[in-house]
């Protein structure tokens, strides 16, 4: 049997990450478990910035929030964080931090010079995480209706 208590699901508010969560949410429902939501402010932790995050940091937590009740994932939600960093070192840490039994997440599927350049959060994620990565794809068979 497997047992799915802590989900991680990282939060982009894309629509893609949107489709991540409910995923992250069905799972959660079957399982009894909860979710862990991480959102990540994109920002090199080397660099200082004197104007500092407080409004992005303020903005993203009151759009989970309210991605909270669009989603309908009260009492399913156990908690949510905002990180400042780079993405995949945030959900790795995040997801460390809560032991968690999987990381449900999204990804764009760049290809070429894109993925070349900006490489795949995905793809840093499912090769370090501690646990399984479920990756949700854009144009992909839909399991939840």
């Amino acid at each position: 049997m497997i047992t799915i208590k802590k989900i991680i699901c990282p939060v982009d508010f894309s629509g893609l990450s949107r489709k991540a969560l409910q995923y992250a949410n069905e799972f959660a429902r079957l399982s009894g478990g909860e979710v862990f939501l991480v959102g990540v402010i994109e920002n090199d932790p080397t660099i200082n910035y004197s104007h500092g995050l407080e409004k992005e940091r303020a903005d993203a937590e009151k759009q989970l929030a309210a991605l909270i009740e669009e989603e309908k994932m009260a009492g399913i939600v156990a908690d949510y964080v905002i990180y400042e960093g780079f993405a995949e070192e945030c959900i790795l840490d995040y997801a460390k931090r809560q032991e968690a039994d999987v990381i449900i997440m999204g990804s764009h599927g760049r290809r070429g010079l894109k993925r070349m350049i900006l490489g795949s959060v995905a793809e840093h994620v499912i090769r370090r995480a501690p646990c399984p990565v479920l990756v949700v794809k854009e144009n992909e068979h839909e399991f939840i209706k």
